[in-house]
């Protein structure tokens, strides 16, 4: 395990410090906990979680479009914060990942242009 500095709100740090305290863990153990959730990142389990070829066509209809990932993952049970588990499936198996669609990723850029143009004139206020 290696270690690491991290800058910090002091008033921050206390509320996780006394967080800590109150549930009896580490700040280590807080900071690892909470960082593993936010990735979706969990120790690799001995066995795989998705271990029967019978989900192979399940992860051939994501990798083609035909399912979201949503949709493939219930089919596999896998709980919404397992993605984990489906990554390794895809790898596991040797699935291809699904290609963007262009037009969405255009569509997506538009709407983020939009907002930073938006929230960069309102930080301009009224002109003079």
């Amino acid at each position: 395990m290696r270690q690491f500095t991290m800058n910090i709100d002091d008033s921050l740090l206390l509320a996780a410090k006394r967080h800590a305290l109150g549930a009896g863990i580490t700040m280590s153990d807080l900071v690892r906990d909470l960082l593993a959730r936010e990735v979706g990142w969990s120790p690799v389990p001995d066995t795989p979680v998705v271990a029967e070829a019978s989900a192979v066509p399940i992860l051939r209809a994501y990798s083609e479009g035909r399912l979201t990932r949503r949709q493939a993952m219930q089919a596999l049970h896998l709980a919404p914060d397992r993605q984990v588990d489906f990554v390794a499936a895809m790898n596991r198996f040797a699935i291809p990942w699904p290609q963007p669609d262009p037009g969405q990723i255009d569509r997506e850029a538009a709407l983020v242009a939009a907002a930073i143009a938006e929230a960069v004139g309102e930080n301009q206020g009224p002109a003079a």
